[in-house]
């Protein structure tokens, strides 16, 4: 009963000293909550509580009362100083990091564009530690702009970054110098270094996945190889964890037991290491959650303290939330610990294994199963892949190419040449690995999408799992029952798109370009008119991107997984220009589209066709279409009017396809970048066009949206798209001007982010991303 009020003052100790926003007050109470933890004989119901109080503590802190989040720079600021804070990331002409302001905890992301290609040596020379003094641009960050999207400002502000500076590299407008090394600051130099090293002597193939193992850095990894981890669920073997720092801290161990190193000492020198790798390791959640449950073990074995893991992995999930509660909301830190956690919580049923393999793929498999509600909840998909390919590679990471890389590492320090031979015989083996996954990745047809499922989804499945693990270990016939819940929820969420009685239609800010969605109700049909496409111009080889921006694949296949779409059954593309249609590429490989309508004209666009055998290779159907085609879904009327069969006009812009689609009684017109001349004939051949809501043509150009146009339509709503601070100036001050004065209300992507209009309650209702 004791036991109970310690708890109970130490849950009233940890809310008062969150609502105090007290940070010593938070550390004596979750001490006090530790040393209850530690005082209480039937420990078990009261670790739960001490974790989910400390999590929930740690919510409340972060995003209700943390007082020192805050800035102390204004929007008029042009001239920074700071210091370095991690390692510049350079990408072509572009480079980037974190600076830490002086006297205060906040940091400012940092964007530099190289316009020399000289100093591209200089910015390659900076590293953590460097102070300097910048003028440039300071700019708010970019909330998300799309419905279900990476909030970007989130994010910073959960790193305590409250502002992006934007520099434009000059001679005398920056300037770093080296502030000497000096505790932290040393060790991330020598990440820095060693990241360096490999990009200098590894194989172009393996310097990605060494960087990767080694220093725990992704950025440098093929695109493509680091989607297919990601996808196909197998993005952990990239990630520094418990496996990691169990190889080097078992080799450590082992070598100065070797050398005569006592076990005491050996365990002290290790405790002063061990926090050093984390720091070289990048220091991500999974290596803090590894090194400090390591340290803890260290401290028992030195002291001869029994430790049970599960205190091990309590005392590490309290310590990181104390140092810094926003780790609760990193992806890496929720899948860490709960893996973790409940692996821990299954020895006994890994213990009834007979042999090592089946305990292995029961690993394997609870991992798989207890991650499955995090999976879906963060990135919408599943691969049934996941767990065979665990089972494969796990092992083959752990015992061949982590201590074959570590290993060539260190013989590269020493003799760069002779190592030579063996990194181009990994290299092979790296590049044999990669092409298997990348193509699994672009061919399987076991990829599943859920959706964006909600909380109280996630929560139940915790519940099932648990309620799972519970009978399994009892060895109850129950167990079958947990299980057909598990899965029941999760075909519920697969399915549940399907049962949606609203009928969607959204504009996708897919920056200067287009990209509608259209959603009839309960998934009768699913369309989307174009895909967005980033326009760029000619560069010199230096100041080419390795990741180039690419609104498909970033923005518009994310957004449809989001709504666990993974069928189109048409794509249509407006016209042959990039910004329309060069998103499409991605959306037909990753998504089963069954037709992607063309117009059919007369001007040859070779770039549209490699499109159309892509699409065509990827086993969509393309279908050249002209006015007088169109198809319909019970009273859902979609009539195509442009271009004419013989071709829409001169220009490319004004053959796009115009769609006029019939929806609950409401005329919307898609008019893709139709242009005066088509607009003209528009008005000639239907003289009784009309429409409710229209999609202005071209971006709000100058050249469309005509004033004689809108007359005719006589629309209620104008929909523009068009990107944020975009170098055409769309869209034109007179055509606002004009859909003004005719007393047209109008939403803009770069204004409100994406704009998404709904049936419900036998009206339309629409919301926008941002609010004016």
């Amino acid at each position: 009963m004791r036991g109970n009020y310690y708890l109970f003052a130490a849950a009233t100790g940890f809310g008062v000293a969150a609502a105090l926003s007290s940070y010593r007050a938070m550390m004596i109470a979750g001490a006090l909550l530790v040393f209850t933890y530690l005082s209480i004989k039937n420990r078990s119901l009261l670790l739960l509580f001490a974790l989910i109080f400390t999590g929930a503590g740690a919510a409340i802190w972060a995003y209700v009362v943390d007082g020192q989040n805050e800035t102390v720079l204004h929007e008029e600021v042009d001239t920074i100083d700071g210091q370095i804070a991690d390692v510049p990331d350079m990408d072509g002409d572009r480079v980037s990091f974190s600076l830490q302001l002086p006297d205060h905890n906040e940091r400012v992301q940092v964007f530099v564009r190289v316009v020399d290609e000289e100093a591209l040596p200089v910015f390659a020379d900076l590293s953590p530690g460097h102070e300097c003094t910048i003028l440039g641009e300071i700019r708010t960050p970019r909330p998300a702009r799309n419905f279900n999207a990476f909030d970007y400002r989130s994010y910073l502000y959960e790193q305590r970054v409250h502002w992006t500076f934007h520099h434009v590299q000059g001679k005398d407008d920056m300037t770093c110098r080296d502030s000497g090394d000096t505790g932290i600051t040393s060790v991330k130099q020598w990440r820095h270094s060693g990241i360096r090293f490999i990009e200098d002597v590894f194989p172009d193939e393996i310097q990605g996945l060494a960087m990767a193992l080694l220093f725990g850095e992704r950025s440098y990894m093929e695109a493509d190889t680091l989607e297919a981890y990601q996808d196909l669920g197998i993005v952990h073997l990239l990630a520094i964890s418990g496996l990691h720092v169990g190889l080097v801290s078992g080799f450590l161990f082992f070598l100065f037991i070797r050398l005569g190193i006592s076990r005491e000492r050996a365990c002290e020198m290790l405790l002063i290491l061990l926090p050093l790798y984390a720091l070289l390791a990048g220091a991500a959640p999974s290596v803090l959650r590894a090194v400090l449950m390591s340290c803890c073990v260290l401290l028992c074995i030195r002291f001869r303290v029994p430790l049970h893991p599960a205190d091990g992995i309590s005392f590490a999930f309290i310590g990181l939330l104390l140092y810094n509660p926003y780790m609760l909301f990193h992806v890496g830190f929720q899948l860490s610990f709960v893996i973790s956690f409940a692996l821990i919580a299954s020895a006994v049923i890994f213990a009834r294994a007979k042999t090592r393999i089946r305990q292995f793929m029961l690993v394997s498999f609870l991992a798989q199963v207890v991650s499955f509600p995090l999976i879906v909840y963060h990135f919408h998909t599943y691969s049934l892949l996941s767990l065979p390919l665990n089972i494969l590679f796990v092992p083959v990471v752990s015992v061949i190419i982590l201590p074959t890389i570590w290993l060539l590492f260190l013989f590269s320090i020493i003799s760069p040449f002779l190592s030579s031979v063996w990194l181009l015989l990994l290299e092979k083996i790296v590049n044999v690995f990669h092409s298997l996954f990348t193509y699994l990745h672009q061919h399987s047809g076991l990829m599943f999408v859920f959706g964006q499922p909600s909380g109280v989804w996630v929560m139940l499945m915790v519940v099932f799992v648990v309620i799972a693990a519970i009978l399994l270990e009892k060895r109850r016939k129950a167990v079958v029952f947990a299980i057909g819940l598990l899965i029941s929820a999760a075909a519920l969420q697969y399915f549940y798109a399907d049962l949606v009685p609203q009928l969607r239609v959204t504009f996708i800010d897919v920056g200067q370009g287009d990209s509608i969605l259209i959603e009839l109700p309960y998934r009768q049909g699913v369309y989307l008119i174009d895909g967005g496409g980033t326009i760029t111009f000619p560069q010199e080889d230096w100041q080419e991107r390795d990741q180039q921006p690419d609104p498909g694949r970033q923005t518009v296949v994310p957004y449809l997984q989001s709504l666990g779409i993974n069928h189109l059954d048409k794509v249509i593309v407006t016209h042959g220009d990039y910004d329309h249609y060069g998103g499409l590429f991605a959306v037909v490989e990753e998504m089963e589209v069954d037709t992607v309508l063309s117009p059919h004209t007369d001007i040859e666009n070779s770039e549209v066709e490699r499109f159309l055998m892509h699409a065509r290779e990827q086993g969509a159907q393309p279908t050249f279409v002209h006015e007088g085609m169109g198809w319909s879904v019970d009273a859902f009327t979609f009539r195509i009017l442009h271009p004419t069969p013989t071709g829409g006009g001169e220009s490319d812009n004004d053959q796009s396809i115009v769609i006029d689609a019939h929806l609950y009684g409401t005329r919307w017109l898609f008019t893709g970048d139709v242009e005066e001349e088509g607009e003209k004939r528009l008005i000639r051949d239907y003289p009784e066009l009309s429409a409710d809501i229209l999609k202005a043509g071209h971006h709000g150009s100058q050249t469309s949206t005509t004033s004689s146009f809108v007359e005719h339509l006589n629309p209620m709503v104008a929909v523009i798209s068009a990107g944020e601070n975009n170098r055409y100036n769309h869209p034109h001050p007179d055509v606002l001007q004009t859909l003004e004065k005719a007393g047209v209300q109008i939403f803009r992507t770069d204004e409100q982010g994406a704009i998404r209009f709904y049936y419900q309650n036998r009206r339309w209702h629409v919301e926008t991303m941002i609010d004016e």
